[in-house]
């Protein structure tokens, strides 16, 4: 919780600027037009929502059906984490994750599987798709956006084959039980303490997971779906700000912006340089500064600040839960055999 709290206190930090840049602050939030906020938070949780439901239909390739509430608690909870912690958020996100669904009874291999998965995919659709995106804001041209998406297609490719190998695997065990050894809410584990470390051997049945074939294009469509509806919210959040028509150009650059900030991780969330480089984006493709900066406070307020805080009252509800179950649960007193406790007694006379 205490790097929930400095994860806010960078961004708050960080977009002092930006804020300070916008005249008459009040003003412009009351003149947004909150019908294209309301959609904007629709369409980010729908976003996170998908992503869950990806997560979901992978635990179904590897013959585990866990119910779409509880799949939906963890991914919440994990993209709290992710966007909270800098430099290592996403590995404590995929560990939380991996964690919670051995705890609801889905096998260790089974869990780390789908969520590395889910996380792997989500980024390779992306990157193959930005120069797609490039050509369609007029940045590319469409033999230069092909032939970057080919060859981002295959390094995708070669990278899933390559962590496929038992070699690549080992290196992943090790580096991510030194992780581990430095979260706090990690470092006790028996697979992070035990030597040598029973992630090896999940790690090898991890390899034998393989969705089938049919099963490919229902996975891409619902990671495909998860960004299009987060980009959507970011045009919403513009929308809702600008005084003037939607930039397209300079949304779609100012959101792959937004998501390489996040993918570097220098901050929580990409916390900084997110702002700063939509920002840019959004006042170069002709938006005032101060609607551009509503817009950018506007969005990361909502897929950041938003989503990550709902994350942690998932986390605070389902460890309260979990805390009343356990304090709930009767205690049972082993009785030796051929006697029985003072009530069983009193029954039977």
């Amino acid at each position: 919780m205490l790097l929930a709290v400095a994860g806010v206190g960078v961004a708050v930090w960080r977009l002092a600027p930006t804020l300070a840049s916008v005249d008459n602050l009040g003003a412009r939030f009351t003149a947004l037009r909150w019908s294209w906020v309301a959609v904007a938070i629709v369409l980010a949780v729908a976003s996170l929502v998908t992503y869950g439901e990806l997560h979901r239909r992978l635990l179904r390739c590897a013959g585990v059906h866990v119910r779409g509430s509880t799949v939906q608690a963890v991914n919440f909870v994990g993209n709290a984490m992710a966007q909270t912690l800098p430099s290592a958020g996403a590995t404590a996100g995929v560990a939380y994750m991996v964690a919670a669904l051995r705890g609801r009874g889905v096998d260790t291999a089974v869990s780390l599987w789908s969520t590395a998965v889910a996380a792997l995919l989500s980024a390779m659709v992306l990157v193959v798709l930005a120069p797609a995106l490039l050509f369609g804001v007029g940045l590319l041209v469409w033999p230069a956006a092909l032939a970057v998406s080919v060859l981002l297609a295959a390094i995708s490719l070669v990278t899933w084959k390559l962590l496929r190998q038992p070699a690549a695997l080992h290196w992943i065990a090790h580096r991510l039980v030194v992780l581990g050894r430095h979260l706090p809410v990690i470092r006790n584990q028996h697979w992070v303490r035990d030597e040598p470390s029973p992630l090896d051997s999940v790690l090898g049945r991890v390899a034998r997971f393989r969705p089938a074939g049919r099963a490919w294009p229902g996975l891409i469509a619902w990671t495909l779906a998860s960004w299009v509806l987060d980009y959507l919210a970011l045009t919403a959040c513009v929308a809702a700000s600008a005084d003037a028509v939607v930039p397209w150009s300079a949304v779609g650059v100012g959101y792959l912006a937004v998501q390489a900030s996040i993918g570097v991780q220098l901050t929580p969330a990409g916390a900084g340089p997110a702002e700063t480089g939509l920002l840019a984006a959004l006042a170069a493709g002709g938006i005032t500064a101060p609607a551009a900066a509503v817009a950018v406070v506007l969005y990361r307020s909502i897929t950041w600040l938003g989503l990550t805080a709902a994350g942690w009252v998932v986390f605070t509800i389902t460890a309260t839960r979990r805390d009343k179950r356990r304090r709930d649960r009767p205690s049972r007193r082993l009785v030796p055999p051929g006697r029985s406790t003072g009530r069983r007694a009193g029954r039977d006379t």
